[in-house]
């Protein structure tokens, strides 16, 4: 019995190496021919922001928006409150007071709804004008070149653009170890998923930086199929658009990156990638082979650690082996998201954290133990979800 559960770990491990190493070369490709496209007709757009308890960073945000080089008449900013306790409303209305083209418009019942996010986020949509809905989140901050270059790449064959988003470390020496994690971890992650749309795949999206064709979300039916998984207005939203067959392209662009503010504790860095974690059982029937590399990565790492208690040597030719493929990809793409070879430098303690947190946050995600905007998600799975 012991003889075969390590051939079938042998055999998991040397699955997530040759997946690992095929998918690499293939991003080497991708990144050689990437092309972004180009759009000029300038479209009606709206800004769609939803925000709960948001007074303290509400006031940068609309600054930014409204500071941003795109014709003033082709845009509108349009604020979901998901029923803010705050001086949201009160900060809100002060810039629509001062003549901005701002709508202000007020969600209730969060307690009746499994994603009071969504509930928000939906009402907001209803309400606008514009042809492409352009999403980030309150808390973030906008560079004025946004819209003009999440634009460039609206082709008239493109449902949907994502973009990118980092967090704000302005002396990186003064940082500490868990802004440093967070910030190279997320530059990381969208190495890999920044190679994915090199190669035409879709995989995943953040709400921070996103823009997408009403029509487009109005041909899904919205939120309709996804109103009972308390996350994912972002990244199910795109697999839907995706499986209907809508074309779905990156912002590879500095000029469109967004920022936000690092996270304050391990306890909240946690719950936010448990967060997103959860959405990788849906991944399974939404996209089967970003399941496949998910879980051919995880064999990769924990793999090779299970391993070094078996076989140290073998354990550690594995562990090696997988250093060397990540510093192959990092080597041709970490200079399309700004990470500086003084960042990289922080690798090593990287590896270390991200080998542990990404199996346990995993773990967190698939059971749903987490917080979100004040609410669990339910423990039952809900009929709706099956709509998938």
């Amino acid at each position: 019995m012991a003889r075969y559960l390590y051939l079938l770990l042998l055999l998991l491990i040397g699955s997530g190496a040759v997946t690992y190493i095929v998918f690499v070369i293939r991003f080497y490709i991708g990144w050689k021919r990437l092309s972004e496209p180009k759009n000029y007709k300038k479209l009606r757009v709206s800004i769609v922001v939803v925000g709960r308890n948001e007074a303290k960073n509400l006031p940068r945000l609309l600054t930014c928006l409204l500071s941003q080089d795109y014709p003033k008449e082709l845009y509108e900013i349009v604020f979901g409150d998901d029923n803010s306790e705050d001086d949201t409303e009160a900060i809100v209305n002060r810039f629509i007071q001062e003549g901005h083209n701002i709508r202000y418009i007020k969600s209730i019942g969060r307690d009746n709804v499994v994603s009071p996010k969504k509930l928000a986020l939906n009402k907001a949509i209803l309400a606008t004008d514009g042809d492409i809905i352009l999403t980030t989140d309150a808390d973030c901050i906008v560079p004025f070149t946004w819209i003009s270059s999440m634009m460039s790449c609206f082709t008239d064959d493109v449902s949907m653009v994502a973009g990118y988003s980092s967090t704000l470390i302005p002396v990186w020496s003064k940082a500490g170890i868990l802004q440093k994690y967070e910030h190279l971890d997320f530059a990381l992650t969208y190495m890999v998923l920044g190679g994915g749309y090199t190669l035409g795949k879709s995989w995943a999206c953040i709400g921070q930086n996103l823009a997408y064709r009403k029509s487009a979300w109005e041909d899904v039916g919205g939120f309709s199929k996804i109103w009972n998984l308390m996350s994912g207005d972002d990244v199910n939203l795109m697999q839907l658009m995706r499986r209907n067959g809508h074309k779905i392209v990156f912002n590879f662009s500095p000029a469109s990156f967004t920022h936000t503010h690092p996270v304050k504790s391990w306890k909240q860095f946690i719950n936010q990638r448990s967060r997103w974690a959860s959405n990788m059982k849906y991944q399974l029937r939404f996209n089967p082979e970003f399941f496949f590399i998910l879980f051919s990565m995880a064999c990769l790492y924990w793999g090779g650690i299970i391993l070094m208690f078996i076989n140290l040597k073998l354990g550690l030719v594995v562990f090696l082996y997988r250093i060397l493929i990540e510093q192959i990809m990092i080597s041709y793409s970490h200079r399309h998201f700004g990470v500086s070879a003084r960042m990289l430098s922080f690798y090593p303690i990287w590896l270390v954290i991200q080998t542990f947190m990404l199996v346990f946050t995993m773990l967190l995600g698939q059971f749903n133990f987490f917080v979100w905007h004040g609410k669990r998600p339910p423990k039952r799975r809900l009929n709706a979800s099956n709509n998938i």
